[in-house]
């Protein structure tokens, strides 16, 4: 016996040569069942990450409020002059964040700022403040339960 018949009469190689066309690959019912779980778990999912934007965003608002006042502290206990909006950096530029816009609450001092929702696409968003007074920062936000505040505040 040659060496390619030896290697022919091996079980291994007659099962694949005795295997008709189409015998491989899915049926159809494997992937209808594949398909049928896919969408289960992408329903139970999806609700999950509702929202995550509009919490995400909240979220980095009130990061960037609280940045601005700790520099305008910093800028005071340093005894620099000029206690502005506009000369604390993280103030600088009023739609820096997603969704929001920060200005100056009431008066021009860097110890108190406000963010508010920008559009309509943003009514699910609160408004946030911070006004730091006698070294308190007061935090407060506009509409309990919706993302980023709570009925004690944020």
């Amino acid at each position: 016996m040659t060496l390619l018949q030896t290697y022919l009469k091996q079980p291994k190689i007659q099962k694949v040569l005795n295997r008709k066309p189409g015998e491989e690959g899915f049926s159809l019912i494997e992937l209808v069942v594949v398909i049928a779980v896919l969408a289960i778990l992408s329903a139970v999912a999806i609700p999950a990450f509702v929202g995550v934007q509009d919490n995400a965003q909240a979220a980095a608002v009130k990061n960037g409020l609280v940045n601005g006042i700790k520099e305008c502290v910093v800028r005071d206990a340093d005894q620099q002059t000029d206690l502005t909006f506009t000369s604390v950096q993280s103030f600088a530029t009023s739609t820096a964040f997603s969704g929001f816009t920060i200005a100056h609450n009431g008066s021009d001092s860097c110890m108190n700022a406000v963010a508010t929702p920008t559009t309509a696409k943003n009514a699910t968003h609160s408004t946030f403040t911070v006004v730091m007074t006698n070294g308190v920062a007061v935090k407060t936000c506009g509409t309990a339960g919706r993302p980023g505040c709570t009925a004690a505040g944020w």
